[in-house]
């Protein structure tokens, strides 16, 4: 929302799932221009009648109570996103650095672009035993990526890496 002109025109979403460690939960709001907010409560109105009693007050307690868990987790997820972008690189596989969210958006190498995201995700699970994300699943736009999920720990990330480096060093251009 802090775009200019975003609050008179746009919705912006925020989930509990990763910050407060409550995946599942499907708990969440949405700020942004009045009549959309009004517009979208309306039409949930119409699918749902409200979440467990108990969730919301755990996630009201979490969304008021200390913020040292948040800080926490994204340091994990930086700490993640630093090691599998190190290890990108490292093996070849020019990937930049996201700032601000939980995956890796990284362009299929060269070698492998003409396969598609969803060929090369086969390939990499198959032959690397790395699963990701197709770009296509995203929107047109995205074939010519994969998307990490940064949810795996360090031991399994440098796993994943030293696979990926066995295939991708198997391709000669």
């Amino acid at each position: 929302m802090q775009a200019k002109g975003a609050k008179e025109v746009g919705v912006e979403f925020y989930s509990l799932s990763k910050s407060y460690s409550m995946p599942g939960w499907r708990v969440g709001f949405g700020v942004g221009n009045k009549n959309l907010i009004h517009a979208l409560a309306r039409i949930k109105s119409y699918l749902d009648y409200g979440m467990f009693q108990p969730i919301q007050i755990a996630s009201t307690v979490a969304l008021n109570g200390p913020e040292d868990c948040v800080h926490h987790i994204r340091d994990v997820y930086q700490e993640r996103r630093d090691r599998l972008i190190e290890g990108l690189n490292r093996i070849g596989w020019e990937t930049p650095s996201p700032k601000a969210t939980m995956f890796v958006w990284a362009h299929i190498p060269e070698p492998f672009r003409k396969m598609g995201s969803v060929e090369f995700s086969k390939l990499l699970l198959q032959e690397a035993h790395v699963a990701v994300s197709p770009g296509l699943g995203f929107g047109s736009y995205g074939d010519e990526f994969v998307r990490f999920a940064l949810i795996e720990n360090e031991h399994r990330t440098r796993q994943a890496i030293s696979s990926m480096r066995r295939l991708l060093s198997g391709v000669s251009d």
